[in-house]
Parts: C-alpha cells; structure tokens; sequence
C-alpha cells in the first residue's frame, strides 16, 4: 500500500509539473514591433557554407533580411534601430528537420500543449521543426498553428507537419485511402515506418504510399534502420531517409542511388544516445544548459534517475545493441557526407522519455562533429541544409537577403568548438528578439 501511494503521489505530481512544463510566460524581449533593425558588428556564418563574415552588418524589415555583407558594404537606412552586436556570432535559426511535439502528457488542449514546445524548442535557438509523425489528433491544431505563423509575429519556434507515421499497412488500397486522408487535412508531408519486422508494410504497399502521397503533391519520409530497406525505399522513390542505416556500411550502390534521386538523410544520432544512456544517470543531467528548463524536465528526470529502471536498461538486448548500431550510424553519416549526399539535423526528440526537446539539438551537433563531420559541415545540416531537404529553404536556413529574420546569436565561435552553439545570447524569429531563458 505504501508503494501504490508512493507511485499515486508520484503520478499526481508528473501531471502538475506537467502542466508548469509548458506554460512558459510570453516570449517577446524588448525589440521593435516595426520599423528597420541593423544588427552590425558580428561575425556571420550563413548556412550555406561559404566562410563567415567578420564585422557584418545584418539589415532587418518587416521580419526578412533585407541586406547582409560586411559592414562597409551595406546601407543603413536612416532611422533603423541599431543593435551592437561586436563580439556575437550569428547564424541561421537551427532547424530540426525530424522532431516531434508528443512530451506534453497534460490533459491540456492540443493547441496549448503544441505551443508550449514550440516555445521551448525556441528558447534554444531551434527556430523550424518539421515534425515527422504527430499525435492521434494532433494534426489538425498543427496545421492551424502553420498557417497562423505566416500571418503576425512569432514567439515560438515554426512548425510544419506529417500525421501519425504510417506503420503496418496492409493493402494499396489502405495505403492510398491513409494518404488521401493526410492530403485532405493539408498535412506538409508523409511520413512511414519500416523496421523490418515480419509485420512491415510489404514493398507493393510503401510504392502505393510514396506514389499517391507524390500524386496528392506531397513528399515521404521513412523511418528505417536497414541498407536492405533503403535500396527498397529508394527504387520506390521516397523523398527522405529519416535515419540512419545501421546495420552496415552503405555501398556505392545506395549512394548513388541517394545522391541521383536527391534524396536528404537524417541520422538521428541523440535518438539512438536514448535507447541506452540512461542505464546510468549521464552527466549531461548537470549541465546548465540542460537545466535552464529543469521544470520542464524534473517529471521524466525522476523517472530516469530510477535504479529499477537504469537496471533494466543495462539488462536490455535490445539498448545494448543499439550501442553498435549507434556506431554504424556514425560511420555512415561520415561515409555519405564525404560523398556529397545532402545531410539534415534531426534528432527525433520529442517522443519518448528522455529525448530531450532543444536540448538535444544541440547535442546532436556535437555528435555529428565527433562522428567525423567539421563543425561548418554540422552547422549546415542543421541550417540550409535543413531547409533544402525539407523544401523550406525558398525562405528558410540561410542569412541572406530575402529569407525569414531567424536567428541564433551567440557569444562564442561554433567553427573553433561546436558546444559553443549553447552559448546563446539571442533568438530571433520573424527579425523580432525572443526572451531567452538564461543558463546559471
């Protein structure tokens, strides 16, 4: 009895912190609600690659980035606000190209509890999510709230969307009825599991999804995990690899296939890092960063802090040998960025206990360095190349003139040591300064 009232004041208190997890107070710092903002002095890494710019000036109108360039090269319009940026790094807002907005377990409305993490996800500079598989009955409130981001101004992080991934789908005519109901509810794309069970969706089915989502003007994403399945995906025309290949190393075959359909690949390296860190409690539990939003957390924090549970982690076949496969998810990603394949950041956080939103963004990033990747390489997955890959990139992904005001200042260099894309200073979206949550 004492440890059912144990777990019954434990539930009671997940479901209060739950409802303080994503209440978090207006967003907007003090910035101009109108006129013209110069952002001069910075450094400026643009996410296409190209080397930053030293001393820039960014020139900021009705959210788009009108002009950038070094400062003795760009106009500033009279009467704009100026904005001392000397010392700051500058890049494109991150971009998760593959996140979810399941945390919020509240018995809130949907739209609140999407918002919510929209809104977290902001706060560490992931300014677009692209969330591949929302839930049971999630999508109609994040369509609303896609198309409410093209109107007015933002403080939380763009949202675009696939419904519920589609899994163990028996029939063509299944396939294409599930699609047809995803198009009709004006979802961004489509998004589909393979895991190669015995209770897959067979060849015959996936070809019928990924050609009427293609009929209905809409791109598939998979979820996968082996070469075998990539090659079969890839020959029925999928638009995205959603993870990483993990079983082997991809041949020349696959690349090529990859690389003349251009088809994006994600790794999700952190979604793997949570199938097994938490066999201990890992350090990163501690770090400022994570803890900026510790009341967000503390509910799934406890839960994994569990010595039953931790236990129960070290004793599973199945997160043991997700550590080998989180190496050849390395390798790979290695492997097909060295052959020009077009890499996105995504992170799959968002799902299950212990993925963590934001966060782990920006771990991600430092995995993808230490898998072999330069700092620049990392940075432009997760920012133009992002976009390209999800098709935002027409205004989307890069400092340049013409594209959405979204912003990550920092106050470190991220090309000398990736974790300094934690040392922020500022968010902006729709060229309008975010209230920042800042790290003791």
């Amino acid at each position: 009895m004492t440890q059912l009232s144990t777990r019954l004041a434990a539930a009671a208190a997940g479901m209060l912190l739950a409802l303080a997890i994503f209440s978090l107070p207006p967003s907007f710092a003090q910035a101009p609600a109108g006129g013209v903002v110069a952002l001069t002095g910075a450094r400026v890494i643009n996410g296409t690659g190209a080397a930053p710019l030293e001393q820039a000036t960014i020139v900021i109108a009705n959210g788009s980035i009108q002009a950038v360039g070094p400062g003795s090269t760009v106009t500033i319009p009279a009467g704009a606000t100026r904005v001392d940026m000397s010392g700051k790094t500058i890049l494109p807002g991150l971009i998760n190209a593959h996140g979810h907005l399941n945390a919020d377990k509240s018995t809130r409305p949907i739209r609140d509890k999407l918002i919510g993490q929209l809104k977290i996800y902001a706060d560490y500079g992931v300014t677009t999510v692209v969330v591949l598989g929302t839930g049971p009955n999630d999508l109609p409130d994040a369509v609303k709230l896609r198309d409410e981001q093209e109107r007015g101004s933002l403080d939380r992080a763009r949202v675009y969307a696939a419904g519920s991934s589609l899994t163990s789908i028996k029939t063509e005519e299944e396939a294409r009825t599930k699609v047809n109901q995803f198009a009709d509810a004006k979802a961004d794309l489509i998004k589909m599991h393979i895991t190669g069970g015995p209770n897959d969706t067979q060849p015959a089915v996936y070809r019928a999804i990924i050609d009427q989502a293609h009929k209905r003007g809409l791109r598939v994403a998979a979820h996968l995990f082996y070469l075998r399945d990539a090659k079969g995906l890839l020959d029925a025309g999928v638009d995205v690899i959603a993870h990483s290949i993990r079983d082997q190393d991809a041949d020349a075959a696959v690349i090529a296939e990859i690389k003349r359909r251009n088809v994006g690949y994600i790794a999700t390296l952190t979604r793997d890092l949570a199938v097994f860190v938490y066999e201990t409690t890992p350090e990163f539990l501690k770090d400022p960063f994570f803890l900026r939003h510790v009341d967000s957390y503390s509910g799934d924090i406890t839960q994994l802090n569990d010595p039953a549970r931790q236990e129960k982690v070290r004793n599973s076949k199945e997160a043991q040998a997700i550590k080998q496969a989180l190496q050849q998810a390395n390798r790979n990603l290695k492997i097909l960025s060295d052959a020009g394949v077009e890499i996105a950041l995504g992170t799959d956080s968002g799902t299950n206990v212990g993925q963590w939103q934001g966060y782990f963004e920006h771990t991600e990033l430092e995995m993808m360095v230490k898998a072999g990747l330069t700092p620049m390489q990392a940075l432009v997955a997760a920012t133009g190349g992002a976009a390209r890959v999800m098709k935002l990139d027409g205004k989307l992904g890069t400092i340049q003139a013409g594209k959405k005001a979204d912003l990550l200042v920092l106050n470190g260099n991220p090309l000398s040591d990736i974790r300094n894309t934690r040392q922020i200073s500022s968010v902006w979206i729709d060229g309008r300064q975010l209230a920042t949550t800042k790290t003791n």
